[in-house]
C-alpha cells in the first residue's frame, strides 16, 4: 500500500450518474500533490450508471460498492477507509475549486488548535451561480460538505449519527473540541435542483425537531440562527 495521504475525501453518492463524473474531476484537478490525497467513494446501492462512471476512474479513486443503507452509514463507511490526518466530505453532485484542499490543508497545519476550517460556497441552481458568504458565528450557515475536519477528532466523537441533520450533529460535537476556521473564499460549489435530500419540507423540519430533542433548544440558539428552526422551537412551544 502507497504511504499515507495527508488528506482523504469522502464521497458518498446514490443515483447521481449525471453529476459524478463532474465531481470527481473537479478532485482529480486539484492543486495538492495526488500523492498528498485519496478520494474515496462509495457506492451506495445505485441503481443508475453510478458504477458504469466509476470504472472511468477506478485507477485514481478508492470505490466501495455496497447494498443501499444511507448517507450516513455510507459517510462512516468512507471514514473507516479514510487514512488521511485530514477528511473532508464532497456531495457526488457538487464541484470544488481546484485550490480546495490545498487552502484548507495548509489553515489547519498552520493552527494545531481547529479541528476544522470551512469557506464561503457558490449555489448554483441552473445557470444561475450566487455566492454565498458564510463568515463567523451561525453553525446554520454551513453546509455537510467542503469543510475538512481533523479525522482523530471526528472518530473521537463518534463519527456520523442517524440524524436528519446530520452535519449540524456532528459540528455540534465538535463545538468544544477546537475552533472552527473560517476562509472568505468561495471554494466549494453546491449544486441545488429538485432531487436535493433538503427539498422536502416535511422533512426538514422532522429533522429541527429531532436536533431539539437531542440538544435543547438553549444549546441550538446558541450556535446561530435558522429561520425554520426558530419557527419549529416555536411551535414546539405552543403545542406544549
Amino acid at each position: 500500500m502507497s504511504p499515507s495521504p495527508n488528506v482523504s475525501v469522502i464521497v458518498a453518492t446514490y443515483n447521481q450518474a449525471q453529476y459524478l463524473g463532474q465531481a470527481l474531476e473537479s478532485l482529480l484537478m486539484q492543486t495538492l500533490p495526488p500523492e498528498d490525497f485519496e478520494v474515496i467513494v462509495i457506492n451506495d446501492g445505485s441503481t443508475d450508471t453510478t458504477s458504469e462512471v466509476l470504472r472511468k476512474y477506478s485507477k485514481r479513486i478508492t470505490c466501495i460498492e455496497q447494498e443501499n443503507q444511507g448517507l450516513v452509514k455510507s459517510c462512516n463507511v468512507g471514514l473507516l477507509h479514510a487514512r488521511g490526518k485530514y477528511v473532508v466530505r464532497i456531495d457526488s453532485d457538487d464541484t470544488v475549486d481546484r485550490d480546495l484542499l490545498y487552502i484548507e490543508k495548509k489553515t489547519l497545519d498552520e493552527d494545531q488548535e481547529a479541528c476544522c476550517v470551512y469557506s464561503d460556497r457558490y449555489e448554483v441552481h441552473d445557470s444561475e451561480k450566487q455566492r454565498v458568504r458564510v463568515g463567523m458565528g451561525n453553525m446554520y450557515n454551513l453546509i455537510a460538505c467542503g469543510t475538512m475536519f481533523r479525522a482523530d477528532v471526528v472518530r473521537a466523537v463518534g463519527g456520523y449519527r442517524a440524524f436528519y441533520w446530520e452535519e449540524y450533529d456532528l459540528y455540534l460535537r465538535l463545538t468544544d473540541k477546537g475552533g472552527f476556521l473560517y476562509l472568505p473564499l468561495p471554494l466549494y460549489s453546491y449544486r441545488k435542483h429538485k432531487e436535493s435530500m433538503t427539498n422536502k419540507e416535511e422533512e426538514r423540519i422532522s429533522g429541527w425537531i429531532e436536533l431539539v430533542e437531542e440538544w435543547g433548544v438553549q444549546k441550538l440558539c446558541a450556535v446561530g440562527s435558522n429561520p425554520e428552526l426558530e419557527r419549529t422551537i416555536q411551535e414546539i412551544s405552543v403545542a406544549k
